[in-house]
């Protein structure tokens, strides 16, 4: 960025002459753009900011930005002199006056073009006294050639009724903005991005009012996609499509929904996982009661039976082995 010095109109320069003179009091420099060039493409929107120190009001001043012998905008008695432009300028500028009182003008050039390339200088005039800054700007051919799209690395997972996002990018980076970009889950069309203003075909009704593309870094050629409310039908295999005149490539990759349990189940469900443990051990408790019951009768009915035989003196052998005959006196013949 180039500051010229200040001077005042013929026959009333400063104190000092020659390429050092003095800024006297009440005179003010000029600031364009900190970063040099700026650099644009083809059909950009470029602004072009300059300001003044200390901060003046610019409102009554004559404001001039030219590029060599072409005046590109010109601004006098708070109105914009259109006729004299220079033709290429013509109903392609603009200036921003809303920050004049700080001492700040913007002036936009629509759809710039390569020949819009070059050095520009920007003026500020008050009375007789003016002075100047000067910067470059640098317009390109939008690049077009082979690119590759990349899309996330790794599954996308989601719970039915979030919001998510995702980003597609172009390597190497290229500006996307005069591209076509389209989404798709399988054959459906979830979103399309066209640089012409329409749409080329018509967006699947299930996404309707779903999703909405952030484009603050399309310049860069990345993209993000928004899904608002994703349901379990959301989920499947996804295609992020940049197309340019001459080329075209995508990026794949899934989204997996898992379905959100209403409140109503989930309180029923953590009800019973409460109860659960509860039935179980008591169920533990009953099973021992009634073993532990059919233990003790079982006890009661054999001690009883051991007295009877401990009296009766019967030998130790089968219970169920059947009476032995009983033996008469035995008598001899004789008598």
């Amino acid at each position: 960025m180039k500051v010229k010095q200040t001077f005042w109109g013929k026959g009333r320069e400063g104190p000092s002459s020659g390429a050092g003179r003095c800024l006297w009091p009440g005179t003010f420099t000029v600031s364009g753009p900190l970063l040099q060039p700026i650099r644009a493409w083809v059909g950009d929107d470029v602004q072009l900011s300059c300001h003044l120190s200390p901060k003046i009001d610019v409102r009554g001043m004559i404001v001039k930005w030219v590029r060599g012998p072409l005046v590109v905008h010109l601004y006098r008695m708070g109105q914009e002199m259109e006729e004299v432009q220079a033709p290429a300028f013509q109903g392609r500028t603009k200036m921003l006056r809303q920050d004049m009182a700080e001492g700040k003008v913007t002036m936009i050039i629509h759809q710039v073009k390569l020949s819009d390339t070059g050095q520009y200088a920007c003026y500020f005039q008050e009375g007789s006294f003016y002075n100047e800054t000067s910067f470059d700007l640098q317009v390109s051919e939008l690049p077009t050639g082979p690119f590759t799209v990349i899309g996330p690395a790794q599954v996308i997972q989601a719970k039915q009724g979030e919001d998510i996002m995702f980003s597609c990018h172009l390597s190497p980076k290229m500006d996307a903005r005069k591209m076509t970009v389209k989404c798709f889950r399988d054959q459906t069309l979830v979103h399309e991005y066209c640089n012409k203003g329409k749409v080329e075909e018509t967006q699947d009704p299930e996404f309707h009012g779903r999703t909405k593309m952030l484009k603050y870094d399309m310049a860069e050629g990345k993209v993000i996609l928004s899904i608002h409310q994703v349901q379990v039908s959301d989920a499947g295999q996804y295609i992020c499509h940049f197309r340019a005149r001459d080329y075209s490539n995508d990026a794949h990759f899934e989204l997996q929904v898992e379905e959100r349990i209403p409140t109503s189940e989930k309180t029923l469900l953590k009800k019973i996982l409460l109860v659960l443990p509860v039935v179980f051990i008591g169920s533990l408790f009953m099973i021992y009661f009634f073993c532990q019951m059919k233990l003790r009768r079982t006890r009661e009915d054999i001690i009883p039976w051991c007295s009877v035989q401990g009296r009766g003196r019967r030998s130790r052998r089968d219970p169920l082995a059947p009476p032995e005959e009983a033996q008469l006196p035995h008598t001899s013949p004789e008598s």
